[in-house]
């Protein structure tokens, strides 16, 4: 064989090499699936994008069905980590415990939980009294609490079944009873955070609620107070990490038994839990549990740190080795 021929075989034993080495990195070994709370969401996906630019061969995939969702993910082995804005119910844990799985709950942020209304809306604070009597129905108008609104009637906003937030809201303001629609004026019943809250900038006479990330300058967020006698507080990162406002709860993820070294899921945990990872909570809106940059900006973030040791020189090596070894088994043949 000549030099010329044994340059073009290498060239094609590498490249076939390299293909083979792509698969194996995007093996499961090598991708995360992350599913669960539209709360936790805006930190998962943009801890996602950052955690893979630190790992090239690293596939992070992240979803936002609801915490109930997540947990059931992660219990029938669908999910690596599973999201949640709530604690795992004890029904979740048998079902847990019946299939040999150990749900194991990580802290990784803070939330307050925002009561919203239309800016349009004259109302400004609301006793947690009166949010139960919007919501068990016996407010089903605006006048019922001396305001004057352009539509009238309640429209009453929440998430539904599958979300942490509904099992909070619900435990806090119903006694953990469902709201009844035929009980109350006007309607609706959302999946997403995202949905609800564009309902309420729509609807001068709606009322929602949802995670505090989520509030932006097309609602407006009303201050609570626990007490008629209380002084109402509005929702701010600083009043939910000095526990001034009355509805706030901590955020997890959950994992099957606790991840040892070596496992990409405490990689993973290991960035939420990093400088770079509480600042990422922060900037979406939520309160870290930990140490944070202050003035942290994704476009620009802090030089990047490798979690995965070795995963882009393996994807140099592995392929590169395969070729040598093929071209030295040629040369002898």
């Amino acid at each position: 064989m000549n030099k010329r021929q044994i340059i073009l075989n290498t060239i094609s034993i590498a490249f076939l090499a390299m293909i083979i080495s792509s698969s194996v990195i995007g093996s499961k070994e090598n991708t995360l699936v992350i599913q669960g709370s539209n709360t936790v969401f805006p930190i998962a996906n943009l801890a996602a994008a950052r955690f893979q630019e630190c790992n090239p061969g690293i596939t992070v995939t992240v979803g936002g069905e609801g915490s109930g969702a997540g947990i059931a993910d992660l219990i029938d082995g669908k999910a690596d980590v599973a999201t949640a804005s709530r604690f795992p119910k004890q029904s979740e844990i048998d079902e847990a415990n019946n299939t040999d799985v150990e749900l194991i709950v990580h802290t990784i942020a803070k939330d307050g939980i925002a009561i919203i209304v239309n800016p349009n809306n004259p109302l400004s604070e609301l006793s947690f009294e009166q949010i139960s009597k919007i919501y068990n129905g016996t407010y089903t108008h605006w006048s019922n609490l001396s305001l004057t609104v352009a539509v009238d009637p309640i429209r009453v906003l929440e998430r539904d079944e599958s979300s942490g937030t509904h099992d909070y809201f619900n435990e806090e303001f119903l006694n953990g009873e469902e709201v009844n629609p035929n009980t109350v004026s006007d309607y609706a019943q959302y999946q997403s955070t995202s949905q609800l809250f564009a309902d309420v900038a729509e609807n001068v006479n709606a009322i929602g609620y949802g995670g505090l990330a989520y509030v932006d300058e097309t609602v407006k967020a009303v201050a609570v107070k626990k007490e008629e006698g209380d002084t109402a507080v509005t929702p701010t990162i600083a009043t939910v990490s000095d526990a001034s406002y009355p509805i706030s709860r901590p955020l997890y993820m959950i994992t099957n038994g606790e991840p040892e070294e070596g496992d990409l899921r405490k990689y993973w945990l290991d960035f939420i839990l990093s400088v770079e990872g509480q600042s990422i909570v922060l900037y979406v809106g939520y309160i870290p549990i930990g140490n944070y940059l202050e003035n942290y900006d994704p476009t620009n973030p802090p030089e990047c740190k490798v979690i995965v040791e070795g995963t882009p020189f393996g994807f140099i090596t592995v392929p590169i080795g395969i070729a040598i070894f093929a071209l030295a088994l040629r040369r002898r043949n």
